[in-house]
Formats: structure tokens, C-alpha cells, sequence
């Protein structure tokens, strides 16, 4: 090959990693697809960096943040480290891997941390405090179904409120997200291990039972097994993209 073609090739070669290492972070957040979370929008702005470490602002209803990433190989999956903060009065955190391989997606290590405010603020005469710490060792998704799910999450006690003048302290909650059999599940129990509430998807919907258990916790039950069913509820269910 002459020498000119040679020193060609490695100046076009040179210029594009050049311009693919120097890309803005803003070519990331603009392919963001649009994402509503509780019939609100979360929106991303203010990208700062490389398209393969940069940071950006988030808001979504009257929260807002900061989100930082980095480009982040486990082994031949293509994904990325993430880290997202919340900038008001109690602060929330979540952090993780997150990672895809054609089309199916991995979650690694994520973490939440949340006060229970920021949620019960939507339930509509209801109230708690304390806060829930959730931990995702591994997700996996392929072909639109969860075929792996390992996790804790855990609540770290509190006042809990309804109605007019409902009121009770409930202690530190446990719950453990698994897979039994092909099933994703999900169960929450006191600190005696006394199931309150499981749910699981299956046949294409989610299922959720709460246990007499929980509203003897609060008070508000007397009689009856801790095991029966007081309230079950079940709704379609689909991770189908598009």
C-alpha cells in the first residue's frame, strides 16, 4: 500500500474516534425518548460533557435533580453507570447499572433511596413518614418478560395516616423482590416475618393481595387470620415496547 494512502487512512481513522470521543453529551439527551412517570413527564435538560461521561438536569412534576452517566462495559454488554439525585428537602437517590444487549435489557446493583413523603404526597388523603431504601441486584429482561429478579426492599418505619383521623406507627418493613419458578413476586412482612402484601406478574397481568396482617398492624382489624385475604386486585401487565 503506498505510504500516502497509508497516512490517509490513519488521518480519516484518527478524525473519527476524534469525533466520536469529543460528542457532546447533548447528542444523548436529545435521543432520550419521552418517558411520563404518574401521568407526568420527565424531562432532561442541560446536558454537560461527553456523550460517554456528562451529566444533565432533571424535573419531573415539582422535583427536579441532576443525572450523571458513564459509558460502562460488564463484559461484552454494552451499558451504563448511572446516577440520579434529587435537589429538595428530603433527598432522593437512585443509582445502577443499566445495560443492552439486542434488545433485551440488564439492571446491576441499583440502588433507591426515597423518603415515603414524595410518594404518599399523591395518595389522596394519606400520609407517612420514614423512608425506603430499595436495593436491585439483578434484573433481567428478554423478549419482553422478566426472566430474573433479585432484590430487597426495606422500610425503615413511621407514621402512617388516612382519612380524617387515622393514625398509627408502624415498624421497619421487609420486603424481598425473587422469582418463583418463571414468576416475578414481590412480598413485604413485619419484623416477626408475618406476610402483609405479595404481588407477582403472571399471564400477562399484575396481581397484588394485601393480608388481614397489615390492617391489624395499623389497628383497624380485629378477628380473623393474619394469612386471609382482605383486598386483592389484578391488571393487565405488558413490557411490549412501542
Amino acid at each position: 500500500m503506498p505510504r500516502t494512502l497509508t497516512l490517509a487512512l490513519v488521518f480519516i481513522a484518527s478524525l473519527l474516534v476524534f469525533l466520536i470521543v469529543s460528542m457532546p453529551a447533548a447528542v444523548v439527551v436529545e435521543r432520550v425518548p419521552a418517558v411520563r412517570l404518574g401521568g407526568a413527564a420527565l424531562t432532561l435538560s442541560e446536558p454537560r460533557g461527553r456523550w460517554w461521561q456528562g451529566q444533565a438536569r432533571w424535573r419531573w412534576k415539582q422535583l427536579q435533580g441532576s443525572l450523571d452517566w458513564t459509558l460502562d462495559w460488564h463484559g461484552l454488554v454494552p451499558g451504563a453507570q448511572l446516577a440520579l439525585r434529587s435537589d429538595q428537602g428530603q433527598q432522593a437517590n437512585l443509582s445502577g447499572w443499566v445495560g443492552a444487549d439486542w434488545g433485551d435489557w440488564q439492571v446491576e446493583q441499583a440502588r433507591l433511596s426515597l423518603p415515603v413523603a414524595l410518594v404518599a404526597e399523591h395518595v389522596p388523603q394519606g400520609g407517612a413518614d420514614g423512608r425506603v431504601d430499595a436495593v436491585l441486584m439483578a434484573l433481567q429482561i428478554a423478549d419482553d418478560t422478566i426472566q430474573q429478579l433479585q432484590g430487597t426492599l426495606d422500610y425503615s418505619g413511621g407514621r402512617v395516616t388516612w382519612g380524617n383521623n387515622g393514625s398509627a406507627l408502624v415498624p421497619e418493613l421487609q420486603g424481598r423482590l425473587s422469582m418463583e419458578g418463571p414468576v416475578p413476586t414481590l412480598r413485604v412482612a413485619d419484623p416477626e416475618g408475618e406476610r402483609l402484601l405479595q404481588a407477582r406478574i403472571s399471564d400477562g397481568r399484575f396481581h397484588l393481595e394485601v393480608m388481614r396482617a397489615w390492617p391489624l398492624l395499623l389497628g383497624v382489624s380485629q378477628g380473623g387470620s393474619p394469612d386471609d385475604v382482605v383486598f386483592q386486585m389484578s391488571q393487565p401487565f405488558s413490557l411490549t415496547r412501542g
